[in-house]
């Protein structure tokens, strides 16, 4: 991929998490999960992009862990924050295939996760020279 490309998944990333806020402020539950799950997605595409021009490509949207850890030296503070993707990625075939409408219980877990991993990945983007 283009280095250059980065910025363009930022804004993208943040347009997912604006979508996800306009959402869950109108308690629409389901749709609102969906977003901070492809937020993440595309929050990390971004730096994965910046940091080594590769992103994640196919439908296991689990491996882009395991590309983060490739191209980044972590900390543990840093493994804390890929274990907060994982427990995202892992919501998003449930809200996005299982043909259930969430609660607002379940946005909230999802959305917490979202803004302590979106912090995270914000500053990490940012370091980034």
């Amino acid at each position: 991929m283009d280095r250059n490309q980065w910025d363009q998944y930022l804004l993208a990333a943040k347009e997912y998490n604006q979508g996800a806020m306009n959402n869950y402020d109108n308690e629409l539950w389901t749709s609102a999960s969906i977003l901070f799950v492809h937020a993440a997605i595309v929050y990390t595409d971004a730096l994965t992009i910046k940091a080594g021009s590769v992103k994640s490509a196919g439908d296991d949207h689990g491996l882009i862990i395991y590309l983060v850890e490739q191209i980044l030296s972590l900390s543990s503070e840093d493994k804390k924050a890929l274990n907060r993707l994982g427990k995202i990625l892992g919501e998003k075939s449930k809200v996005s295939y299982g043909g259930k409408v969430y609660t607002k219980k379940q946005a909230d877990k999802i959305k917490m996760d979202f803004n302590r991993y979106q912090t995270w990945i914000t500053a990490k983007i940012d370091s980034i020279a």
